[in-house]
């Protein structure tokens, strides 16, 4: 392994985005090809950090920590923290915003602030990197605080709609609250605790009154529920992922939400975690409600950006309902949902952004017969729907079987089957989706063609993800199972 890849992999993109825009002169229409080779280094960065990660846990060691000395007087480094839990998702994170990049070479051709567009992709790519490594909790807070500002720009400057700057707007003002009552929680933890850093904090939190552990509790949860958009804290999405252009909606669906799903269990599990079993029940109605109202909303849609919208709003319910389980099942189901459903809602994001390329209108009204014009990406599509579906032998199926089976394991049967209930939403308006959108006979006037290689090759890519990780989930097991042991002693 590079002895500073953790460090390399997460600046990396950020100080080519300054140079690209810096540079935006001479740059040109080379931003793209640049950005998509920049994050592909980070992403390979990270892979070669891999066998070090699975030899650590395997040899009973501890995580990998790089550290660079920063605020002495506060006792505060600049650090990396590697192990079974963040390897997994900022290697995933790193992957989709590397094929966002590709795909955007083609799609945002012929669109205008190419570097802007492109400096803000990488930057917005080491916010979310820096928030899965930091090692602290204030590191964790800036990187976290830099996601927001790359990712405001592309939905506003990308989105041709009249109605972009109010979406924007919103966007900004939710995730922001949300980022503060985080900072607010951390803050106390710190008072308390006296130390930021996440691996001595979990030997520390006994130092926190009783009292306050529920207000910090909910300041917490309240930042990373906004961050992944549950309901009913979930209105600024919608309007946000369909403004922006498809790649940046594949990264904020597959990649930006992840971040609020990992606090879960690099924050709130370890130093919280009575009170997680305490609120257990009330995060699986929340998780219950999420999946439940996303997949009725997206139901009712007929642009198909807003319908993959609502479908990531139900997804999250999912993850939130293997948390409350508090079991290691439940929680390794979550975790492992977390990287399934970056796979797949990027994958479909992505082939929606073509079929909208190719056929020139958003309403999946005037789709129907694609498959017959649109193969590869109808095929593509249809193994992203059935995933999310939880249908064998996808990579969602086992996230989800395990995340429902925690629940049983944990003794919360009646909320379970109530859950496996609401998830009943998600197979029938994704078959009933597929079928009106790729089968049937073509709309006349309807003029599509399959999309070209360069559209083609990120879909492709994430197809073959979803489908070996369906068969092959000892890939992603080997990482998530270690890591959910680590909740084993949490009460029941």
């Amino acid at each position: 392994m590079i002895l500073n890849a953790p460090l390399f992999a997460t600046i990396l993109p950020g100080i080519f985005g300054i140079i690209i825009y810096s540079a935006r002169r001479y740059t040109g229409k080379l931003a793209g090809l640049i950005a998509t080779i920049v994050a592909a280094a980070s992403f390979f960065l990270i892979l070669s950090m891999t066998n070090p990660v699975v030899d650590v846990y395997n040899n009973g060691g501890y995580p990998f920590i790089l550290v660079y000395p920063w605020l002495g007087a506060m006792d505060i480094n600049f650090s990396f923290l590697i192990d079974m839990i963040s390897f997994p998702i900022g290697s995933t994170i790193a992957l989709i915003s590397t094929l966002s990049c590709l795909y955007s070479v083609k799609y945002m051709e012929k669109e205008a602030h190419q570097a802007s567009y492109y400096a803000n992709l990488l930057i917005f790519m080491t916010g979310m990197i820096g928030v899965i490594f930091s090692s602290n909790l204030i590191q964790f807070y800036i990187f976290w605080e830099l996601t927001l500002i790359p990712s405001y720009l592309l939905i506003v400057q990308m989105s041709r709609s009249a109605k972009r700057l109010s979406v924007g707007f919103r966007y900004f003002i939710f995730t922001h609250m949300g980022a503060l009552s985080m900072l607010l929680g951390m803050l106390y933890v710190y008072s308390y605790a006296h130390t930021f850093d996440l691996v001595a904090l979990p030997s520390k939190s006994s130092s926190i009154p009783a009292t306050m552990t529920t207000v910090i509790f909910v300041l917490l949860l309240l930042g990373f529920l906004v961050k992944i958009a549950a309901f009913p804290l979930h209105t600024w999405l919608p309007d946000a992922y369909s403004e922006a252009p498809m790649p940046v909606a594949a990264m904020l669906s597959g990649a930006m939400a992840n971040c609020g799903a990992y606090g879960f269990v690099r924050i709130i599990f370890p130093i919280l975690s009575q009170s997680m079993s305490q609120a257990s029940d009330y995060l699986l109605i929340i998780g219950i409600a999420t999946i439940l109202y996303g997949g009725l909303i997206a139901f009712s849609q007929a642009d198909i950006g807003r319908m993959l919208a609502y479908s990531s709003i139900s997804q999250m319910g999912y993850i939130i309902f293997g948390f409350g389980t508090v079991s290691p099942l439940g929680i390794m189901g979550s975790l492992l949902h977390i990287v399934s459903h970056a796979f797949a809602k990027s994958l479909l994001f992505l082939c929606a952004g073509s079929m909208i390329r190719q056929t020139g209108t958003r309403n999946m009204r005037r789709m129907s017969g694609l498959m017959s014009r649109m193969p590869v990406t109808g095929f593509a599509f249809l193994i992203g729907a059935l995933s999310l579906a939880g249908i064998p032998p996808l990579n969602a199926f086992w996230s989800e079987w395990m995340i429902f089976a925690g629940g049983l394991a944990s003794g919360k049967t009646a909320l379970t089957f109530v859950g496996v209930a609401a998830s009943m939403i998600t197979p029938i308006y994704f078959l009933w989706f597929s079928l009106k959108v790729l089968f049937g006979i073509p709309r006349k006037g309807l003029q599509a063609a399959e999309a070209p290689m360069p559209l083609l090759l990120p879909i492709v890519i994430l197809t073959s993800i979803c489908i070996i990780l369906g068969i092959w989930p000892g890939l992603m097991l080997q990482f998530i199972t270690p890591a959910a042991r680590l909740f084993s002693l949490i009460p029941p």
